[in-house]
């Protein structure tokens, strides 16, 4: 197309029109005609060929945003995820701390009952010592009695089989005799 156009160009300049005959401008019309012709088909399958890329571009196009809109769907909701879990994290932390100064106030009022057990224990040690001295002293104040009983029946010339004294008898109870 752009030789014809550039014969048909120089034909001009160096035509003259009485030279032209008609036979070589009715040929020039008709090459003319067919290389216009020509350029039209190429021109409109290019243009076609073009059409064909620009829809199979828009469908590209379409499919890359609808997965960038998911993707844009799938980071929104994994912001949402993390916010939850660091919310959820930041609870957590504060419940731990929470239960660490529970424990630290349990393990002060456990070692504050264990100090007074231990001196709870101590005093009670002290009075079980003085209790089992009692009970001792007892015993042997019982047996005094016994003792003390035997040979006043004894003395006194009562029956010849001896007094039988009951444990409950030596507490302050009366006498049984058996």
């Amino acid at each position: 197309m752009s030789t014809l156009v550039k014969i048909k160009a120089e034909l001009e300049a160096n035509a003259q029109p009485i030279n032209d005959s008609e036979e070589g401008l009715q040929a020039f019309r008709e090459i003319w005609a067919l290389a216009r012709e020509e350029g039209r088909r190429q021109q409109e399958s290019v243009n076609a060929g073009l059409q064909q890329d620009i829809q199979t571009l828009a469908r590209e196009n379409e499919r890359l945003e609808g997965e960038a809109t998911a993707s844009a769907n799938q980071a929104s909701e994994l912001q949402k995820a993390k916010l939850n879990a660091e919310s959820a994290l930041d609870d957590v932390k504060r419940q731990l701390a929470r239960s660490q100064e529970s424990l630290i106030q349990a393990n002060k009022e456990t070692q504050a009952a264990l100090e007074k057990f231990a001196t709870e224990q101590a005093a009670h040690q002290g009075t079980h010592q003085e209790l089992k001295r009692a009970i001792e002293k007892a015993h042997g104040l019982e047996l005094d009695l016994v003792r003390s009983r035997a040979l006043l029946d004894a003395q006194s010339g009562q029956s010849g089989a001896p007094a039988v004294v009951s444990p409950t008898a030596a507490r302050g109870k009366s006498p049984k005799n058996g």
